[in-house]
């Protein structure tokens, strides 16, 4: 028998050689908590594991944008409050003009203050978010929505896009406004779409213009009518007598008064018309001498109000003989009048608070799916938790273990090293 102590040596370190990796994978496993750190230790565990961390991080990514989608609706609905905050003060001021005790100086002053207001929706229209991005220009976020030309109109260069964010697989969840319908497509109180901006014009010329009309022209027994005709069409009007009230329709296309004369005859109102010699100038006499009054004034074109109203009655009251009594009293079209621009005003809060309710509505969602995000990633987290975490006791354990073994191997590999062909052969 041949003995080969080299061989013995060659094996005897080789054994060693393995133990110390293995002794060394424990350690690491310790030291960093991970049960799994390479794909051979655990194959099958690897391959979930990847898959898990790859679903964590999504649902990462999803509350990231639940939260930018929060933060952008907030943005919105404070903007949206401005907007309310500054409706509130135009209402009171519109309330303030049509006072009788105000002049045109006075009026004026409120006519001013309206003119700010537009410009101050102005910047909110235009409003940025944290990003630098405009808000309500649609997917048009590097263009400024609302621009003013130079004829003063404020016109929208954004479009309708309506920005959006995946909170989930299958959602996504919109965290803008259309800038267009929401500050331009306001229903009136006569069902038109108008701008917000054209809302707050209106009521600057309304309230510059209310010194000079009234909201219905009333006379007892006699009164001279004229008007201002720079719309022809179609003429509308309230007219009301003692035997009642008949609203009047004529078609005016210059200054002939011979049309309202005949329609004002058939109304059967107890008012009847002539025209006097200078046949421009209409005398109304109600029948049994009473109060007459018109109103509810509706001229064709005249769909908001005018720096400068150019169609319009003129009543002037007299008595029997002709004798005038009083001052011209002018009437406008209705949409000329401080009271429909309170009906303009009430729409448009209606308008702002639906789309409040949006936001609000969104926002709730926002925090309903971010807890049930919070509660996805925490089992997902159990789970690779469960895959991955080491369980220290048992590699301690393990670990003290190798180590004994270790050191026993190595003694008993000393004490058999130093033997000789003699010691064999005693």
């Amino acid at each position: 028998m041949q003995i080969s102590s080299k061989l013995f040596n060659q094996q005897q370190l080789k054994q060693f050689s393995s133990t110390t990796e293995e002794l060394q994978d424990l350690q690491n496993k310790i030291a960093t908590g991970e049960n799994i750190l390479r794909a051979s230790d655990d194959p099958v565990g690897s391959v979930e594991l990847s898959g898990l961390n790859v679903v964590k991080k999504r649902i990462e990514q999803y509350e990231r944008n639940v939260n930018s989608a929060s933060d952008r609706l907030n943005l919105l609905d404070k903007n949206l409050e401005n907007l309310t905050n500054i409706m509130i003060r135009t209402q009171e001021l519109i309330i303030q003009a049509s006072s009788d005790v105000l002049g045109a100086s006075d009026r004026d002053a409120i006519a001013l203050e309206v003119d700010e207001m537009k410009e101050e929706i102005l910047s909110v229209a235009n409003a940025k978010d944290s990003n630098g991005s405009y808000l309500f220009s649609g997917y048009k976020t590097n263009t400024m929505p609302f621009v003013k030309d130079l004829a003063g109109k404020i016109n929208y260069k954004g479009d309708r896009g309506i920005s959006s964010l995946s909170i989930s697989e299958s959602r996504v969840m919109e965290t803008t406004l259309d800038g267009g319908t929401l500050f331009e497509a306001v229903k009136g109180s006569d069902g038109i779409n108008v701008s917000i901006f054209q809302m707050l014009e209106d009521i600057s010329f309304s309230i510059r213009t209310a010194s000079g009309g009234v909201n219905s022209v009333k006379s007892n027994g006699v009164a001279e009518l004229t008007f201002e005709n720079k719309n022809p069409g179609t003429w509308t009007f309230d007219l009301t007598g003692n035997l009642g009230t008949a609203t009047i329709t004529t078609e005016i296309t210059g200054e002939d008064p011979s049309e309202f004369v005949k329609q004002i005859n058939l109304s059967s109102t107890g008012v009847t018309a002539s025209i006097n010699d200078d046949g421009k100038t209409i005398k109304l006499t109600d029948s049994v001498n009473g109060p007459m009054e018109i109103k509810n004034l509706s001229v064709y074109g005249v769909n908001s109000a005018q720096k400068t109203p150019g169609s319009f009655f003129n009543v002037q009251p007299t008595d029997g003989t002709g004798n005038k009594i009083g001052s011209v009293q002018k009437l406008y079209d209705n949409n000329q009048l401080p009271s429909k621009q309170i009906d303009n005003i009430a729409s448009v809060q209606v308008h702002i608070a639906n789309n409040r309710g949006e936001i609000g509505a969104r926002n709730n969602s926002l925090d309903r799916q971010i807890e049930h995000l919070a509660q996805r990633r925490l089992a997902v987290e159990k789970d690779v938790s469960d895959l991955k975490d080491a369980d220290l006791a048992a590699l301690v354990t393990d670990l003290q273990s190798m180590l004994t073994s270790m050191q026993a191997s190595q003694q008993s590999f000393v004490k058999i090293s130093q033997l000789n062909l003699f010691d064999y052969l005693r």
